[in-house]
């Protein structure tokens, strides 16, 4: 049986320590299809190639409609090929945008501020493709929710910390992090953990004196 192992304590060390290491950006809303699209380029991968993906699709079409209308290979060959998981994460965008606009008749998803956070929430997660990742970024990022994006990369940064055992799954880590830190924490310590897991991802558990 794989390790399941889940340890709250090491969490708050580990909080701790990374933000005495990484001066955490201000929180900064954004709107929720540009979050989610911002998303679909962001899980495992470092913030500067997302950026740089977020930049072509700007300059490219005029807004997230005619993103929306296109084909998903005419977006794959504007990002690059060699994007890693491009074809998956372009399917996430159009498939996905194209629910929204099929359910909320309008390409935007204010209707969800109107409603409580844990329905908003079950509206993402029912987008075709959703990753877990993706649609807790939109709820922290476009509706300032306690959500917790977390990708692999930053799994593999709790494990080598020994926050969470190797048979722990990404969707129930997110669940683990967001009950054990306060809602006003979870911005801050995302963004910390990501700093490090695009680094060496090496946070090591802390040595008993």
């Amino acid at each position: 049986m794989k390790n399941a192992t889940k340890n709250p304590d090491e969490l708050k060390a580990l909080q701790k320590r990374l933000l005495k290491d990484v001066t955490p950006q201000p929180h900064k809303t954004l709107e929720a299809l540009d979050a989610l699209v911002r998303g679909a380029m962001s899980y495992d991968m470092p913030d500067a190639r997302a950026d740089e993906a977020v930049k072509v699709i700007r300059r490219e079409f005029v807004d997230l409609n005619e993103l929306r209308v296109a084909t998903d290979l005419e977006i794959q060959e504007m990002l690059g090929a060699q994007y890693p998981a491009i074809e998956k994460r372009v399917a996430l965008i159009t498939l996905s945008l194209n629910y929204i606009f099929e359910r909320e008749h309008t390409m935007s998803l204010d209707r969800l501020k109107t409603v409580s956070k844990r329905d908003a929430r079950q509206f993402l997660r029912e987008l075709p493709e959703i990753h877990p990742f993706v649609e807790a970024y939109v709820m922290l990022m476009a509706f300032d929710a306690p959500a917790m994006p977390l990708d692999n990369l930053m799994l593999a940064a709790l494990r080598n910390a020994g926050i969470l055992g190797d048979g722990i799954p990404l969707e129930e880590a997110q669940r683990f992090i967001e009950h054990h830190l306060k809602p006003d924490e979870i911005h801050d310590f995302y963004f910390a953990l990501r700093r490090h897991a695009e680094g060496d991802g090496a946070i090591k558990k802390k040595k008993d004196k």
